[in-house]
């Protein structure tokens, strides 16, 4: 019955009531975050910082550790997983963590069956972009779990796949479409293709900004005028 009851508690609405209800089973949750109705399932921990917003229509499915740092933003219908039983073996398995004003668009899956990092001011999506942290290890018929990295201030589009390993470094960008696998290549860029490759450098001041960019230029498609500064390659 407790169980069905913590499930419930996810159902309802944004509210201070809601965020002390989710406390009271053990979960860390910021008196002015903002969570909509979602699913979640087997779901260990909540870590929930200052003005975090959740939309609705999410699904949170065996993660040990969903930390959102303040102001980090999940759209709505996406799907969040991890399979348990590397939890068994890592504890670090099963983690998403959001930091600072990093955001996930609408319509993603995210493995997290080993650990997603999305470091501070970074986006993923757009949607329909996949991250996968988990794969087969064929010579030794067995299933594997790693990391995937999404450095801060940078932006994945649309319809990308991240396997394990995949790191996008700080202040850059994966184009639609593309396939970004593990590699050392750590400059900042456009990367694009399948894989991905270092296309050339960003710049602009979207890569250098303090806020979460929520305001006027970004709600209901309004992006403002395109100025020299405003472009996101070269």
């Amino acid at each position: 019955m407790l169980g069905l009851v913590h499930i419930l508690a996810w159902f309802l609405p944004p509210s201070s009531v809601k965020n002390g209800v989710l406390r009271r089973f053990g979960h860390t949750i910021s008196a002015t975050a903002s969570i909509g109705p979602v699913l979640v399932l087997g779901a260990t921990r909540f870590e929930i910082g200052d003005d975090v917003r959740i939309n609705p229509f999410n699904v949170f499915k065996s993660m040990s550790l969903v930390r959102l740092d303040e102001e980090a933003w999940i759209a709505s219908w996406n799907w969040f997983s991890a399979a348990p039983e590397f939890q068994q073996i890592d504890p670090l398995a099963g983690t998403l963590h959001m930091q600072r004003a990093s955001k996930v668009g609408s319509r993603n899956y995210l493995d997290c069956s080993g650990t997603i990092i999305i470091r501070e001011y970074a986006w993923v999506g757009g949607n329909k972009t996949f991250l996968q942290t988990h794969e087969p290890d064929l010579i030794n018929e067995r299933q594997t779990a790693g990391r995937i990295v999404i450095g801060h201030h940078s932006l994945v589009h649309s319809c990308c796949v991240l396997l394990k390993g995949a790191y996008l470094p700080d202040q850059s960008v994966l184009e639609t479409s593309s396939t970004l696998l593990a590699g050392d290549d750590r400059r900042r860029g456009v990367y694009a293709g399948s894989p991905a490759k270092w296309k050339g450098e960003t710049r602009g001041r979207w890569f250098e900004r303090t806020s979460p960019v929520i305001g006027d230029n970004i709600v209901e498609g309004r992006l403002g005028p395109q100025t020299e500064n405003s472009a996101l390659i070269g």
